[in-house]
């Protein structure tokens, strides 16, 4: 691991752990196999994603897998993502002597490493030897190369840039690209810039085109350069080019330095959705900084968000786990404020909300407890693509509404801002824009709003209407509660009134005798061949239930679970059918609607159940690795659980409430806003000893299993009495719920 170049004021930013261990100790890979974790730099929320790419059979939504050989360098992603990938663009090729133009060839990867902000690794053709270095800012991603040829009887080589610009992640579907380029254009602007720009469409949640921009500076003279096509140069120093079949075409330049073994080449790349001159702008903004330069920033900016939680004790894999996994909870949505044609530049804009059914239950309200300023931004702009579009979005991808996977619920980012009173937005618009997913169905409300003409006729959607019926009215439930408690805040009383009544409908979905939820038909008839689990590999499909079976998204009540709990016969009944989720191997945590299961026993008065099964989620589910990750990371979702349940409390989105778990932390710090902090202390914890059996906030006996936002939000000490036996604690006083 090379030297760390890190500010002196921030090596005394806390006592907790030192700056470099940190870093050090935020594990970039985890989660990189099957949870499709982003292996690569940015800056945290950054524009620029700069990575490794490698090539596989299904292609990895991040572009990155660890047993995968590496093709090259490239700087759009997403991280956590599932279906088709999108993004990818601008791969950047390094090559020693022969230029191979007609197929991206794959390196060993030798010594790879890296820490937020910082990534190496070592590429190998024979003998031959490219270290490549990365780092980047908001928008301008930075490249050192250093070229070195062993056992050769000459010290002479030549240094090859090859750049693709016509270069997209994707998967092959009969032989076609799941996403590809349309247009595309690369010119030679001087003997050390490069201009271009891509058209591309296509991955999951929709086509949604965008064009991105680049221009490329490097830090000596070109020995040559060339564009070139399908394989072959061309005499030629810019090229326009279309791709209407949108087949696996291939473009772009290459550049060639003449030295010695060991010489180094740095390039910088400017981005841009607007145009090539704010590329260049954007580029020339970083006043000629030097990869080291950029690399400090970089990691000062980490380090500002990865110590707004502070932590001591635990053990080792806990505590680099929970680094790890915040931050990865930073890497979506991205910034792309001032980069979006015909969206005023003053207000905050971000893409890729991937989506917000993965990122509103746990991702989001930490956000509103550490970073508020953040949330703020992120509801800004929601609340502007309603101005400017029409609707909320709940998958915002490439400047357009893709795919909904359940409820209209940015109703729950909203009402969860509302009760914990985040400010920094018009409450009364959050309220007219929930009101519109509610009552006025959208021209597709696969893309926006809610499938609403069936939902007021019968209080339910229809299977014949679309797929995920139960799974979306159950969300629009919640959602409908969310808008009441908007409401309430305004003292709409009527209207709280209603939206808090509507929410209760959903339980003529109730199936009396299997005590889950289930389709009706158009009369009210149960649809037949009931079935706890989806029937489906392909689960996403789901006639009745979005990515989950009947089992684990008839939990799903965080309004009513007073009513949930009557209905099964009480909380001995309730607490049977979780224990049935987790014994039978149901539950898995290995997806969104599955976060609030564990911390559900705390409704029937059964703490430590909850207290048990966080536990040996934390320590037996959760491990250390590439594939440590249980499930898709889904922009940070599942990272973001982690980072909660080991804080040893969750959150209930929508709602003034969290859920007491179990710590693996003796101490927590919480940097909150106004330079205030909430201290969790856990006496006594250890990997036995993980049960709460007594508890203060702010010095007041704490003798219930929930506390309120309220409650922490200025700052304030909870401390956890920690014991291997259970007690009565948390037993009764239970948290609200219709």
């Amino acid at each position: 691991m090379r030297k760390l170049f890190i500010a002196l004021q921030l090596l005394l930013f806390t006592g907790f752990a030192s700056s470099t261990k940190i870093l050090t100790s935020t594990n970039v890979f985890w989660g990189t196999d099957g949870g499709n974790v982003f292996p690569g730099v940015s800056v945290p929320f950054g524009m620029v994603k700069l990575g490794p790419e490698v090539r596989a059979g299904w292609q990895p939504t991040s572009g990155y897998r660890s047993d995968e050989p590496i093709v090259g360098f490239s700087h759009t992603r997403t991280s956590g993502t599932g279906g088709a990938p999108r993004y990818g663009n601008f791969l950047i090729v390094p090559q020693i002597d022969s230029m191979r133009l007609k197929e991206l060839f794959k390196y060993t990867k030798l010594n790879e490493a890296g820490y937020p902000g910082y990534y190496t690794v070592t590429l190998k053709d024979k003998n031959s030897y490219i270290k490549a270095e990365l780092t980047a800012s908001q928008k301008v991603g930075y490249h050192r190369y250093t070229f070195t040829k062993k056992y050769s009887q000459t010290n002479a080589l030549n240094a090859n840039i090859l750049i693709d610009v016509s270069n997209t992640l994707t998967r092959l579907t009969n032989n076609k690209p799941g996403t590809y380029w349309t247009d595309g254009y690369v010119k030679i602007v001087s003997s050390t810039e490069l201009q271009a720009s891509i058209t591309c469409e296509g991955g999951w949640g929709g086509l949604n085109p965008y064009t991105v921009y680049c221009y490329m500076e490097f830090d000596k003279p070109f020995t040559k350069a060339q564009l070139w096509r399908d394989g072959e140069f061309i005499n030629r120093k810019e090229l326009a080019t279309t791709n209407p079949e949108k087949l696996l075409k291939r473009f772009g330049a290459a550049v060639t330095f003449a030295g010695l073994s060991g010489m180094e080449v740095n390039c910088k790349v400017g981005l841009s959705f607007l145009s090539f001159e704010a590329a260049m702008l954007n580029l020339r903004s970083e006043n000629n900084k030097s990869f080291e330069d950029a690399l400090s920033t970089a990691e000062n900016l980490w380090l500002e968000k990865l110590n707004k939680i502070q932590i001591k004790g635990g053990s080792v894999v806990a505590q680099q786990l929970f680094r790890s996994a915040l931050r990865n909870t930073m890497l979506m949505p991205t910034n792309v404020t001032g980069e979006v044609p015909g969206w005023n530049p003053n207000v905050p804009h971000y893409w890729d909300y991937y989506c917000i059914w993965d990122i509103f239950r746990a991702t989001m309200p930490l956000y509103t407890l550490i970073w508020p300023d953040k949330q703020r931004e992120f509801i800004q702009n929601l609340l502007e693509i309603y101005k400017q579009r029409g609707y909320l979005p709940d998958a915002w991808i490439a400047g357009d509404y893709a795919q909904i996977q359940g409820g209209s619920n940015a109703d729950v980012v909203l009402a969860d801002a509302v009760v914990k009173k985040l400010g920094g937005f018009d409450p009364r618009l959050a309220l007219d824009a929930t009101l519109k997913n509610a009552e006025i169905q959208s021209d597709n409300p696969n893309l926006k709003g809610r499938y609403v003409n069936d939902y007021q006729k019968y209080g339910y959607v229809l299977p014949e209407t679309t797929k995920g019926t139960v799974s979306r009215t159950l969300e629009y439930a919640y959602n409908d509660y969310c808008i009441a408690q908007i409401a309430k805040s305004l003292k709409e009383s009527l209207l709280t009134e209603k939206y808090t009544r509507q929410s209760l409908r959903v339980f003529n979905l109730f199936h009396p005798e299997h005590k889950m939820f289930w389709a009706k038909d158009s009369v009210g008839n149960w649809m037949p061949d009931f079935s706890p689990v989806s029937k489906r590999k392909d689960h996403w499909n789901d006639p009745y239930f979005y990515e989950g079976g009947s089992q684990i998204y008839s939990t799903y009540l965080p309004h009513a679970m007073q009513t949930l709990i009557a209905k099964h016969g009480g909380n001995a009944e309730y607490i049977k059918y979780l224990d049935n989720l987790f014994d039978s191997g149901v539950f898995g945590i290995e997806n969104e609607p599955e976060f609030l299961i564990p911390y559900q026993y705390i409704y029937a008065g059964d703490y430590p159940s909850t207290a048990r099964r966080v536990h040996e989620i934390l320590t037996k589910t959760f491990q250390p690795g590439t594939a440590g990750i249980p499930g898709q990371d889904d922009a940070g979702s599942m990272s973001a659980w982690y980072v909660w349940s080991a804080m040893g409390f969750f959150p209930v989105a929508g709602q003034d409430l969290y859920l007491i778990g179990t710590p693996l932390f003796e101490e927590t710090t919480i940097q909150l806003e106004n330079k205030k902090q909430l201290r969790i202390s856990a006496k006594n914890v250890s990997s036995k000893n993980i049960y709460v059996t007594g508890a203060t906030l702010n010095g007041r006996k704490l003798n219930r299993a929930w506390f309120r936002h309220s409650e922490i939000a200025k700052g304030g000490k909870l401390v956890f009495i920690m014991s291997d036996k259970p007690n009565d604690w948390g037993k009764e006083n239970l948290p609200y719920s219709l």
